[in-house]
């Protein structure tokens, strides 16, 4: 079986340090800038995913913790366990 060495990118948060999607997958690419958008438009939606802030951190979108969903909602994201959740103002 013949075989070769590939290099790629992963997306680890910065405040957590995971590589994981809240799904289990981790995303990785070819470069970083491809990684940083693969993680951060969940399902080619800008307004989930992961976000990366003005200054340069990337965090996850993990749900259970204050410091991430902060971050999320200074960014304008909603994130949420539940995909089928509905926020009403």
């Amino acid at each position: 079986m013949a075989t070769r060495q590939v290099t790629c990118f992963a997306a680890v948060c910065d405040l957590c340090g995971t590589s994981q999607t809240s799904e289990g997958f981790e995303p990785h690419a070819p470069t970083a800038e491809a990684v940083i958008d693969i993680v951060t438009e969940k399902w080619g939606d800008p307004a989930c995913g992961w976000t990366e802030t003005a200054d340069g951190r990337l965090v996850c979108d993990t749900v259970d913790d204050e410091a991430h969903r902060t971050v999320h909602e200074e960014a304008g994201k909603t994130i949420s366990a539940c995909a089928m959740s509905v926020s009403y103002s």
